[in-house]
């Protein structure tokens, strides 16, 4: 089997995993419910590394396997050290041509969101609850949240090194300073601003941490900071397009979900992609005419 192959392989073996950890502890309460009926800890609701950390040693003893099984696969020798040099070729911080006017122009969509939009579109939110959509929400916020992030760039890392796909070693080194930049920022911002949540807005029905902040959305920093790389960066057309509307789908599950304001999302969105705008100019640079046999 080729290398090529193999990475491909890899690649679907790793969208199984991240689906699992979305789900998870799901199998086993279901196998629980229908086999074994002892009593335990945890239900639908619980979701991995929160609830009960006890019970997701069997999820991160099947991500080892994993990790072990791409590691065994691979043919790692010498890429680490080509990589270093290249990233030593092309290393420059430097804010992208246009970054200013970028940068204006979304704080404006941010203050238009947060001046005409906020209320109007959490009342609409209201009143489309439902249980369905509540269910989305919560594998969308296990899809944005935890380890699910740290997980899809451990993966480019690993993956890229191992198979020798340069490209995939840059999205994961490009996704973490996008992610960190992003997350630093944010967490400043949050705790700046000290925005209320939109379910204490609503009323007393809506549980909430009361000391939670609400402005900008932690979740939308993750998913625009991943996706951001691979819209900026990678070729393959599908898997930017993918990648967009995943990022969309944790952002609009976060209103719905009463935890954040359109605007949070919005300003998280526009933060992130800029981060991830100056992590893949700083860090993926392509010369014209230059073929990448490795790109996804």
């Amino acid at each position: 089997m080729s290398i090529d192959d193999k990475s491909r392989y890899a690649a679907a073996a790793f969208v199984v995993l991240l689906l699992l950890s979305i789900v998870w502890p799901a199998p086993v309460v279901s196998i629980n419910r229908l086999w074994l009926h002892e009593p335990i800890p945890i239900d639908e609701l619980s979701f991995l590394g929160r609830e009960s950390p006890s019970w997701d040693v069997v999820f991160w003893f099947i991500a080892g396997l994993f990790a072990i099984a791409v590691v065994q696969s691979g043919e790692p020798a010498g890429e680490i050290s080509v990589w270093r040099r290249r990233l030593r070729r092309r290393w420059q911080v430097e804010l992208p041509r246009g970054f200013m006017i970028a940068l204006a122009g979304a704080a404006a969509i941010v203050a238009f969101t947060w001046l005409l939009a906020d209320s109007a579109i959490v009342a609409v939110a209201e009143r489309v609850s439902s249980e369905a959509i509540e269910d989305t929400i919560r594998y969308a916020n296990r899809l944005g949240g935890g380890m699910n992030p740290p997980m899809i760039i451990a993966f480019f890392l690993i993956a890229g090194v191992v198979y020798r796909r340069r490209r995939w070693t840059e999205y994961g080194i490009a996704m973490a300073l996008a992610a960190i930049t992003a997350g630093i920022f944010a967490q400043i911002v949050k705790f700046a601003v000290a925005r209320t949540r939109p379910e204490l807005w609503l009323g007393p029905f809506h549980y909430a941490r009361t000391t939670a902040n609400s402005f900008p959305s932690g979740h939308t920093v993750a998913a625009f900071a991943l996706g951001g790389v691979l819209l900026f960066a990678s070729r393959n057309v599908p898997l930017r397009v993918m990648a967009m509307l995943l990022a969309i789908f944790v952002a609009v599950a976060r209103v719905l979900a009463f935890r954040h304001w359109p605007s949070d999302v919005v300003a998280s969105a526009l933060i992130s992609l800029l981060a991830a705008w100056i992590a893949t100019s700083a860090l993926l640079r392509v010369d014209v005419g230059e073929v990448h046999a490795d790109e996804p």
